[in-house]
């Protein structure tokens, strides 16, 4: 389950630039779950943007960073109903999400929400590719008072660009997008929109493309989290 999950949600970004061709049918809102305890309920609204019926299905999956990697399991202390739904032209309909363990969160605890629209093969027709929207949305249940995150970074120079590497010893994620990397010189390399999620007590490796040699040990990180911009010092290795 998780290899075909994690190849499901690699061809993700192919599948939405696909579809942003034509009209998105299936929409999403909120984009992202953050419930603080002692709550243990939240909601999304889906709508069905289309002229014809759509069928949905929702999972969800817990989130978790092994070797710098996501992974994805199933999850059994979390709910979402309903699990399927059929959205009738123009119409909408609520999904809940509902953390059914009766363990206090100790720690932020990370979900990933999947919603499907299937693809009806009564539409399909020989020699096409159906195309069909997908939504990855992050859920998180995060413990009242809970520290933030507390990132260290470090850079290691590779043919076209850079391997950063994010440890995150605090008890919550840090979301990092519209990175850039330079020193005195100016930016060395950059990668726009959003990065990832590095998970509290976790670390993830990231490629961000760019030219040119860097000085020195160290390498100036500047992007955005969900606070707003950051700086950071990254420890250069085969500069």
């Amino acid at each position: 389950m998780i290899r075909s999950f994690a190849r499901a949600v690699a061809g993700l970004a192919v599948t939405l630039l696909a579809v942003s061709a034509h009209a998105a049918s299936l929409r999403v809102a909120p984009v992202m779950l953050d419930i603080k305890a002692p709550t243990a309920t939240s909601s999304i609204r889906v709508w069905n943007d289309s002229k014809r019926p759509l069928n949905v299905q929702i999972r969800i999956f817990r989130w978790t960073q092994r070797d710098g990697q996501d992974v994805y399991e199933a999850a059994d202390t979390v709910a979402v109903s309903p699990p399927m739904t059929t959205l009738r032209p123009g119409g909408e309909n609520l999904v809940r999400v509902v953390r059914t363990s009766k363990r206090q969160v100790q720690a932020e605890e990370s979900y990933r929400l999947i919603v499907d629209e299937l693809p009806d093969a009564r539409r399909r027709k020989d020699g096409t590719v159906a195309l069909v929207v997908r939504h990855s949305i992050p859920v998180f249940f995060t413990p009242a008072g809970a520290d933030g995150a507390d990132a260290s970074w470090t850079v290691e120079r590779k043919k076209g660009g850079y391997v950063v590497t994010v440890r995150n010893d605090g008890a919550t994620r840090l979301r990092v997008s519209n990175l850039m990397l330079g020193n005195r010189g100016g930016p060395s390399a950059r990668r726009d929109g959003l990065v990832g999620y590095v998970l509290g007590n976790s670390t993830v490796r990231w490629f961000v493309p760019g030219g040119g040699r860097s000085a020195g040990s160290a390498l100036k990180v500047s992007a955005e989290s969900e606070s707003g911009r950051f700086d950071a010092t990254a420890r250069l290795r085969g500069g």
